[in-house]
């Protein structure tokens, strides 16, 4: 990396952004959101994954509303000549509602992949049964940013050497029902042996979140943990900054072909083509 220069990515993936207008506490309105994909286009993201928050009560936004937003916004950036391909996807909120809510769901780009955020005050137990249940479902949690999420961190102190965690749900997709080790204590342990993967937030690690924040993602990340990151962007302000910054850092741990790896860490058309506007 040529460190005076803007680093500068080829064809990324942004697998968790809040871009779309209106729809939660992401962009306010249709300029906001522009303003957003003008960043991420000039950082070099050729797709972002749309992912409103979903959450009972204070962001429920339907298919049909989210369909709008998305082609409206689609044909701003074409008609701006701003190259950036809009992904569908929700960030849902782990609670009692979730299970329901995916009667209808909106997996990313129309995978198997579900982005889950665990609230801070959620309970390990009730993590894991909600966890085993989406399984059970047919689709596989991508949890949202674990290194803002003390409760990884209170189970990881009781522990000591390093995560083997790789990836390999690709080349094993069914639950184990025999010889199972899904009766680990800790919930890090349980939620991989389930077959989870882990998206980290490209802020983290330029340190927007906290000190605490980076130096968990960087753990996480030497210890191999993560298989895809994102801007978790709700808005255009200081994203240049802090985008360059924390995709510099994420390379200067796991190289060059490390940060593109987790800039395209989900096969997003492992079952066909991948859903978007554009054909």
């Amino acid at each position: 990396m040529i460190q005076n220069a803007k680093l500068k990515i080829q064809n990324g993936i942004d697998y968790h952004c809040h871009i779309l207008p209106g729809l939660d506490d992401g962009a306010a309105d249709m300029t906001a959101a522009v303003d957003i994909a003008r960043v991420l286009a000039d950082a070099g993201f050729s797709e972002v994954c749309c992912t409103p928050h979903l959450i009972r009560g204070s962001y429920e936004a339907g298919h049909n509303l989210f369909r709008k937003s998305l082609t409206i916004l689609q044909r701003k950036l074409d008609d701006q000549g701003i190259n950036l391909r809009l992904l569908q996807g929700q960030e849902y909120h782990l609670d009692e509602f979730l299970m329901g809510f995916l009667q209808d769901p909106r997996p990313i780009a129309g995978t198997e992949f579900l982005l889950v955020e665990i609230p801070d005050h959620a309970k390990a137990e009730i993590v894991k049964e909600t966890l085993y249940q989406v399984r059970c479902s047919g689709y596989i949690p991508v949890i949202a940013h674990p290194e803002r999420r003390g409760l990884f961190d209170a189970t990881e102190k009781q522990k000591s050497g390093r995560l083997t965690f790789l990836g390999s749900i690709f080349s094993n997709s069914k639950l184990k029902t025999q010889n199972s080790k899904l009766n680990s204590p800790f919930l890090m342990d349980y939620l991989k042996d389930l077959g989870c993967l882990f998206q980290g937030n490209i802020g983290s690690f330029a340190g927007i979140y906290g000190e605490s924040v980076r130096k968990r993602a960087i753990g996480y990340l030497q210890q191999g943990l993560y298989t895809c990151i994102g801007s978790d962007a709700h808005s255009a302000r200081k994203l240049a900054g802090w985008l360059d910054m924390g995709l510099r850092e994420v390379a200067r741990h796991v190289g060059d072909e490390g940060l593109q790896a987790l800039l395209l860490g989900l096969p997003l058309e492992i079952k066909g083509k991948a859903v978007g506007v554009r054909q």
